[in-house]
């Protein structure tokens, strides 16, 4: 659907491969370091299972760390690991997935 309605028409030929980038899902208040792994494998598993009928070139995590783990914001928490270096559960889903579907 967007190639067929965004890309398309500004010119951009089929076979050119799309690029996911900056995503994530951010830890704090309501939002567990669990549940940032469900929604990082769900994503991920998702993009792999369509990327060839899709034609998805590549995947990237918005950030590897957080800004500031002791921020109020949600928006210091995309990290895969906290400001000082500690895993958060994602990472390990991370490196799982990068395993199995990545290169």
């Amino acid at each position: 659907m967007h190639r067929a309605e965004r890309l398309t028409p500004a010119g951009i030929a089929p076979g050119v491969p799309l690029h996911i980038t900056e995503n994530g899902w951010p830890t704090g208040p309501d939002r567990s370091p669990e549940r940032q792994a469900e929604v990082l494998e769900t994503t991920v598993r998702a993009i792999a299972e369509c990327r060839d009928t899709v034609g998805i070139g590549a995947y990237t995590h918005f950030t590897l760390r957080d800004a500031d783990s002791g921020a109020s914001g949600i928006f210091h928490h995309f990290g895969l690991l906290t400001d000082d270096y500690e895993p958060k559960p994602a990472f390990a889903a991370y490196r799982e997935l990068i395993a199995r579907f990545g290169g």
